[in-house]
This record gives C-alpha cells, structure tokens and sequence, in this order.
C-alpha cells in the first residue's frame, strides 16, 4: 500500500515542481544581462541540469539496488538467475521513490539559491562550493538525527546527494549563461592583469 501512495504521489509533485522550477527561471527573464539572450538559452542550463541529475539518480539508484539485491542473493532471497527479472522492477520502484524527495529538493532549495545567485550577479565556483558545503553539513545533522550510522557512513552517504542534485544546475548556469562566460573571462583578465603588473 505505501508504495502504491508513492506511484500516484509522484505526478501531482512532479507537476508541482516542474511549474515551481519554470516560474523561477523565467524569472530570471527580466533580468538585464538575460534578457536578450531568447528563452531557449535560458532554460539551457535549467535543462542540461536536470539532465544530469536525473541521469545521476539512475545511476546511483541501479548501483545500490545491484548490491542490495547481490546481498538478497547471498542470503538465499533469490538467484542469481532472477536478476534480470526483479531487479529492473526494483530499480524503477526506488527511483519513483527518490524522486518524491529529490524533486522538491531541488525546485524549492537548489533553483531559488540559483536564482538568487544569478539576479545578484554573484554565481561563482566559490559560491556553488561554498553552499555545497552548507547543504551537506545540513545533511549530515539530519542524518544523524534520523539514522544510527556511523559518523564515516554518514560521510560517504551525503556526498553523491550533494554532486548530484544539489551542483549540476548552478555550474550548468555558471557555464551556460553567456553573461556568466563574460563575467568569468573578466575576473580571469582582471587577476591576470594584476599577476603581470605585480608580479610578488
């Protein structure tokens, strides 16, 4: 029954955050240095993002279901012979299941920061890196909250969460953005100018 909720939950949230997700970035249409750049360079890095993300949330989601249903296997659970039979249907099942939280994560959380960060002109490395960081460490204390694991499980389980869902659209942004390609090549210039003129 639980994960029959989830199947019918997964469209209205689905919805939810994709019209949440495409009202913010056409925000973004206003914008000056965005403005003359047409909408499909616009929503080109919202895309290429989810993209990888989603790519990332198969991949991710295939290799723990191959080793659950490997250590399944050990147990006697199954055989090896019922793997291409039950392991595509479980594969599928979880990641309906990481979506109903993934997607709200990042249409509520990483796409707002992004936002921001574009409208203040302030989407650098350094920026993405530094609230990487922020929703990791966020990560770790809701982990320990919520599971016994081991500080080092702990570590190593909130890492891919973070490259994965939490960076592809801010560097998709940073990189695809041609006013953000500008603003880069003139810190680059700027930096190099001032390594030349002083060069201790």
């Amino acid at each position: 029954m639980g994960t029959e909720i989830v199947f019918v939950l997964i469209y209205p949230v689905a919805l939810g955050c994709l019209l949440v997700a495409v009202w913010r970035w056409f925000g973004l249409a206003k914008i000056e240095p965005t403005r003359e750049i047409g909408i499909a360079s616009l929503f080109l890095p919202l895309i290429a993002g989810f993209v990888v993300s989603m790519m990332g949330l198969a991949l991710l989601t295939y290799v723990y279901c191959y080793a659950d249903f490997t250590s399944l296997v050990s147990l006697g659970y199954y055989t090896e012979a019922e793997r291409p039979v039950y392991l595509p249907g479980r594969v599928v099942g979880q990641a309906v299941v990481e979506l109903v939280f993934v997607l709200p994560a990042i249409c509520l959380i990483v796409i707002p920061l992004t936002t921001r960060l574009i409208r203040n002109r302030r989407l650098t490395w350094s920026s993405i890196g530094l609230r990487a960081i922020a929703g990791w460490i966020v990560l770790l204390l809701l982990g320990s909250l919520m599971s016994p694991e081991s500080l080092l499980a702990l570590l190593t389980d909130t890492v891919p969460p973070v490259l994965i869902y939490g960076m592809p659209i801010p560097i998709a942004a940073l990189l695809l953005l041609p006013n953000n390609r500008e603003r880069d090549g003139e810190v680059s210039s700027r930096v190099y100018e001032h390594t030349v003129a002083d060069p201790s």
